[in-house]
């Protein structure tokens, strides 16, 4: 079984900016939820083996916090960084530039990276953890998430586009 959660909110989450690459940290709010993601998991008896975070503070902060009431092994995976979109990090998510670059799956951003190449890291992670008998929890970022989901729903572009994965939303995967 496969949890995937998004890291909790950030400053630059509530000021709809594109976080990328940037190691932003999570706001207080971020912080409790994470707590009330623990909490969730404890409640709603989820069995979780391990977590497995990106290496980017707010996921680091997201992960140690629901750690620390789960107290499982807690590894960091390079491969689910969040997407590099280059010359847009830090820009709002409504930047029309930005908004027409995010349909181009097979070109990377300006000093970036596309989708494809999220995908080809990501996805062999996703194909190490299915020939394994454990539950994992993935915590990362919004463009990995749907690269994630994507792997296991097999969505068309607008359904891919359309996906978002609300900060310590968590979702559940059978493998």
């Amino acid at each position: 079984m496969i949890y995937l959660t998004r890291h909790g909110q950030t400053q630059w989450n509530i000021e709809k900016r594109i976080c990328g690459r940037a190691d932003v940290p999570l706001t207080p709010v971020g912080c409790r939820q994470a707590q009330n993601l623990a909490k969730k998991i404890i409640a709603e008896e989820i069995k979780i083996d391990k977590i497995i975070a990106s290496p980017l503070q707010r996921a680091q902060e997201t992960a140690r916090i629901v750690n620390d009431k789960l107290q499982l092994p807690l590894i960091t995976d390079e491969r689910l960084i969040e997407m590099n979109f280059g010359i847009y990090d830090g820009q709002a998510i409504s930047t029309p530039d930005f908004q027409k670059a995010r349909l181009e799956f097979s070109l990377p951003f300006p000093n970036g990276e596309s989708i494809l190449d999220v995908a080809s890291r990501v996805y062999p992670l996703l194909s190490e953890l299915e020939n394994r008998s454990e539950h994992v929890l993935l915590v990362c970022h919004n463009a990995v998430s749907r690269v994630v989901d994507n792997y296991f729903s097999g969505k068309n572009m607008q359904e891919f586009l359309a996906f978002n994965l609300v900060n310590t939303e968590i979702k559940r995967y059978n493998i």
